[in-house]
């Protein structure tokens, strides 16, 4: 199979489906049966493969292929355009920097492409091995929609049980790290909401343009799909919403902190000052300073101090300055 090629299946209608080599692509749009050719966008083989068929317009060829795409549905030609994104469950990703997937869909024919792997897709892709699959172009577009919105739920669950965790342990007080980690999770929210919005209306219009073709079982599996968005974007907007007050706090515990220092501080600084201004005082060196010819001077004066430091300290606390 040429390296542009992920999958050429030719879907039996049964739940399963027959892999096909390159040599088996078609020439031109079928009209009857059930096929599916995933492509690497990456490779400008699939471009041309891609534009060399007679009915796919143009237009759909270079959306396909676009570097940079949001969620949206929209005809195009005989087809439905349908561009998702998938939460990056890849090692060693960051499940927010989410993975599109493009498809053009007409009754008998779906070509759809990656510029990175998808996982929601190898498991569509592992059904129909196991005879378990979609059924139709209808079937694999409703399946890849209940996919992609299915694996979302763990990555948003995953947040809210670390900002949780990060709640709690700001609760116990400031710790190093806190603040980045914060900031990390705020900028996951964004990135994954930057799509969700989008895509809740892509659903939903999925939904709605698909009624010629689509079983009411099928539309009803994109129109949960669209609900589920619905419920993870409201779940991010929650979770945005608790960065900020989580910031503000830890603003406020960084300022509490820093106050209780100053406070100390001002607090020492009251006491040392008169002491410091009497030890300057005596500390000078001219004629005339009392007690310069009795040796019983210094350690008088060191209990001067402490008796004047000690009134200090009683009459701070006492009038409730600590």
């Amino acid at each position: 199979m040429s390296a542009f090629v992920v999958h050429n299946l030719e879907i039996d209608g049964f739940g399963g489906a027959n892999e096909l080599t390159s040599s088996e692509l078609p020439d031109s749009l079928p009209l009857q049966g059930c096929r599916w050719v995933h492509l690497d966008c990456l490779d400008n083989e699939a471009k041309d493969w891609l534009s060399s068929l007679d009915d796919v317009p143009e237009i759909v060829v270079e959306a396909l292929f676009a570097e940079e795409t949001r969620p949206r549905t929209v005809k195009m030609g005989s087809g439905l355009l349908v561009t998702l994104r998938g939460v990056n469950l890849n090692p060693e990703s960051n499940p927010s920097d989410m993975v599109s997937l493009r498809l053009w869909v007409t009754p008998h024919f779906i070509v759809s492409s990656r510029r990175r792997q998808l996982l929601s897709v190898q498991d569509v892709v592992r059904d129909l091995s196991n005879n378990e699959g979609p059924t139709s172009t209808a079937d694999i577009v409703a399946t890849l929609t209940e996919t992609l919105t299915g694996r979302m739920a763990k990555v948003i669950t995953h947040l809210e049980e670390e900002l949780l965790d990060l709640e709690e342990s700001m609760g116990e007080g400031i710790e190093k790290g806190q603040r980045e980690s914060l900031v990390q999770r705020r900028l996951e929210i964004i990135r994954l909401r930057r799509f969700l919005v989008p895509q809740k209306e892509a659903i939903t219009k999925l939904s709605h343009e698909s009624l010629a073709w689509m079983t009411v079982d099928q539309i009803t599996q994109v129109q949960e799909a669209a609900n589920d968005i619905t419920r993870y974007v409201e779940g991010l907007e929650s979770l945005r919403e608790r960065c900020l007050l989580m910031q503000e706090e830890f603003a406020n515990l960084q300022s509490e902190k820093m106050n209780a220092r100053m406070y100390v501080l001002s607090i020492l600084s009251g006491i040392f000052m008169p002491l410091g201004f009497l030890t300057g005082l005596f500390g000078i060196n001219i004629g005339g300073m009392p007690g310069t010819d009795s040796g019983a001077a210094f350690w008088l004066f060191c209990i001067a101090l402490v008796v004047l430091g000690g009134g200090q300290f009683i009459l701070m606390r006492r009038s409730r300055w600590f």
